[in-house]
């Protein structure tokens, strides 16, 4: 058989990989003079989130326990813009999520800024604000109310009863179709008004009427009559989208000025840019080591499909950071955190999955006698099912991150609303930071570890010099001799249950008698951190936090790369919080106590209890859908091979996967957190992804053998030694992956890299043994106690 391809599709696809590549990493600029412009942003324009870049994150809630409608939870949402802009900081994140009265907002430190006092500003933006319609449009030099515009105030926000975006529909106006704002007033303001408008509608020129939003001039009209009914037109001048748009923004913050409520902060965390800008180099670092390892591992295992893979992965590793730069101007950029950092890296152990698969079927079909032709064709084939499969689930997890722990008003949360419609938004950036950078390289790995290895393969097969049967993984002639061993795991399924079982039961009875440590983003409380230099006596510490507080606290000391110092903890329990008022005592006790130490403030978390509890619940609510989910996705692939109960199987054995990972976190006294929940929902995803596989041998053993002649025991132990050199080097190049980032994070003291990484590398080891030894062999156990030992129509 003929397989299409030329050598020059292979040098084709790869120098365009490389040029992409390039422009990815590095973007394109000119400068001419002092000016830079930007035509394809790289790598260093990529928009980082607020644990990288210190910043804030918030969750704000009206005070007093007011029932606020969605009308004004959107004006107060405009307010929350409009200060953001006041402060000058513009690069920020905030939406509004009307089920549970909360706004939500990200924003990073002022740039430059060492002085930046992030409570401060949660203060101010929580403010109640101040609207005022005043005379003329007079500023100072700084832009504030002047003269008579100081002096002279026609309406305050209490004097507004409504304002509302509209559009002229009489088509006999001049102004027909074009966007205005609609201003009712109540009685005390429509005699102010009244007064004010016949007073300056006869002035020459007409007088203005300024709209002031705290200290910010929002609007200026020009009065041209006199308006005694309480209902006024503010014109915009134009019926285009970008005019609808501020008629809508103009009546959101008119709307604020008579909001009868302010804004409490109910959580809240600050980071200092101290201590994410080495954070940063550090996970740089460990995505290039990462990278190198996995591109060395494949070229050394599958040779020739191994070179073409690792081009294949820095197609994919590229085009993924041009999703999160904004490289392509119909996407926008992507706040990138830590942990989605984390996920790029993940995904480069995980994206050579597919190549793993295809090269391990090419190198089968070389070695029972076909052609270099006739395997690859069979190999890419034949490997296309399974990759599909196991790419799924993968997606069904990273789509069910990004819908919890997003934004309210994104797609996913709106697909996802019937599942966590009774939760309200969570403040998770950083988790939705990995979904979507998993998401992305998952996707990806179709159009590189699929598409672009097809093409490449194909191509530079057509060399002569590339038309040796070992170069794809064949066997040299003394080594054909050899037959390879097969291992009888499901004869062996007793032991292993029983292994599994005593696990189970070790993990209980210590969490039973040690305890689980929740993190305070799941039981709430209050926890700040300092870097200092030298020695400073913990008990000494402990007894200031604790007066400076008022309440009892935990301390802990350690050291950090990131921080190039020392580092001191302070946690309160569930019911307390800290104020601003409270850590600027703390803050300035420590400095005037202990000048020589230098203390700085690092961070400070704020998480209210029921918050917290209601994070928790969201959290296990994800993981029991995506579970479900899969379930479901299973059952209906491998129907013809009674794929429910292999899914049932396939679930029991991710539930030793994530036992194991929650032994890990309990053994090691890691407070579960949401690293918890995102690394059990990636082996949700990543260890049946290696079911998957087997499954697919299965059904495909049993295609070729027939249903009345398939013992399915044979037919499972077959399929899980067919498959047992594909799970073992997957998980491989997944484990140099990760536990590159492991040994990063530890040697920088990155503590929440590592309490993500390190139970995950334990819960993958875990997937390879239950995917193995627990599924296929349990679902043997349960076919032969039903009494089906062949499988006939």
């Amino acid at each position: 058989m003929k397989t299409k391809g030329r050598p020059w599709q292979f040098f084709v696809v790869a120098i365009l990989i490389f040029l992409f590549a390039y422009s990815a990493f590095f973007g394109i600029k000119s400068q001419y003079g002092d000016t830079l412009n930007t035509w394809i942003k790289g790598a260093a324009d990529i928009r980082f989130g607020i644990d990288i870049r210190g910043g804030v994150d918030v969750t704000f809630m009206p005070a007093d326990g007011y029932d606020a409608t969605d009308e004004q939870l959107e004006a107060a949402k405009a307010v929350v813009e409009q200060r953001l802009v006041n402060l000058q900081i513009t690069d920020s994140e905030v939406y509004a999520d009307s089920n549970k009265d909360r706004i939500v907002v990200r924003f990073p430190w002022k740039e430059k800024e060492t002085e930046f006092d992030p409570e401060a500003a949660i203060q101010e933006i929580g403010a109640t604000a101040r609207l005022t319609f005043r005379e003329g449009k007079e500023t100072d030099s700084e832009g504030m109310p002047f003269g008579i515009t100081a002096e002279n105030i026609i309406l305050e926000g209490e004097d507004i009863k409504s304002a509302t975006a509209q559009v002229d529909t009489s088509s006999s106006s001049a102004t027909y179709g074009e966007y205005y704002v609609a201003l009712e007033l109540n009685d005390s303001g429509k005699e102010k008004f009244a007064e004010a408008t016949e007073r300056l509608s006869g002035e020459s020129p007409k007088g203005v009427i300024s709209i002031w939003m705290d200290d910010t001039m929002i609007s200026y009209p020009q009065v041209q009559t006199a308006i005694t009914d309480g209902h006024a037109q503010i014109s915009l001048g134009g019926s285009d989208d970008a005019t609808r748009e501020q008629a809508i923004t103009l009546a959101n913050q008119i709307n604020s000025g008579a909001l009868p409520f302010a804004l409490e902060a109910e959580n809240f965390s600050t980071i200092s840019p101290s201590l994410g800008a080495n954070s940063l180099d550090a996970m740089v670092l460990a995505g290039v080591i990462a990278f190198v390892l996995v591109a060395l591992f494949m070229i050394s295992n599958y040779r020739l499909p191994g070179f073409v893979a690792a081009i294949a992965l820095l197609g994919q590793t590229a085009m993924t950071l041009a999703f999160v730069s904004g490289y392509f101007a119909v996407f926008p950029s992507f706040t990138l955190t830590l942990p989605g950092i984390a996920g790029i890296i993940l995904a480069i152990g995980m994206g050579v999955d597919a190549n793993v698969i295809t090269a391990e079927r090419i190198k089968e079909e070389i070695r029972a006698g076909k052609s270099i032709d006739g395997a690859l064709n069979a190999g890419f084939r034949r490997g296309l099912k399974p990759i599909i499969d196991g790419n799924v689930t993968v997606v069904i997890v990273a789509v069910m991150l990004m819908g919890a722990f997003g934004p309210t008003d994104g797609i996913f949360a709106k697909l996802l609303r019937p599942v966590f419609f009774a939760f309200g938004a969570s403040t998770a950036g950083t988790i939705y930071s990995f979904g979507y950078t998993l998401l992305v390289g998952v996707l990806l790995n179709f159009v590189f570890g699929v598409g672009c290895t097809r093409v490449m393969l194909r191509g530079i097969s057509k060399l002569k010099c590339m038309r040796s049967a070992v170069l794809y993984g064949g066997l040299r002639p003394q080594a054909q001799l050899k037959k390879a061993k097969m291992w009888n795991i499901v004869g062996a399924r007793k032991k292993f249950f029983a292994f599994s079982l005593c696990l189970v039961l070790f993990i209980a009875v210590f969490s039973a008698v040690f305890g689980v440590k929740m993190d305070i983003q799941f039981k709430g409380g209050a926890m700040i951190s300092y870097s200092y230099e030298g020695e400073a006596p913990v008990a000494d510490l402990t007894k200031e936090a604790k007066v400076a507080l008022g309440s009892d606290v935990t301390v802990q000391t350690g050291s950090s790369i990131a921080t190039e110092g020392q580092t001191l903890t302070i946690s309160m329990p569930g019911s307390e919080t800290m104020s601003a008022e409270t850590v600027e005592v703390l803050t300035t006790a420590l400095q005037k106590n202990y000048p020589s130490n230098n203390f700085q403030q690092l961070s400070i978390t704020n998480v209210d209890p029921i918050l917290g509890g209601e994070f928790f619940a969201k959290s296990i609510v994800a993981i029991l859908a995506a579970a479900v989910l899969i379930l479901i996705y299973i059952a209906i692939r491998f129907k013809n091979i009674g794929g429910l109960r292999g899914a049932v199987t396939g679930i029991v054995a991710l539930l030793n996967d994530m036992v194991v990972i929650f032994g890990i976190f309990v053994v090691l006294r890691i407070p579960l957190n949401g690293n918890f929940i995102a690394a059990m929902l990636v082996i949700l995803g990543y260890s049946i992804n290696d079911t998957v596989v087997i499954y697919d041998r299965i059904r495909e053993n049993e295609s070729l053998l027939g249903k009345k002649h398939a013992d399915f025991a044979q037919l499972v132990n077959g399929g899980i030694n067919q498959s047992l050199r594909r799970t073992v080097n997957t998980t491989l190049t997944t484990l140099l992956a990760l536990g590159t980032v492991c040994v990063v994070s530890v040697v920088f003291g990155l503590d929440s890299i590592f309490t993500f990484s390190f139970p995950l590398i334990i819960g993958m080891v875990s997937g390879v043994y239950s995917s193995v030894c627990i599924a296929g062999p349990l679902w043997v156990a349960w076919e032969k106690r039903a009494g089906v030992k062949a499988r006939k129509k």
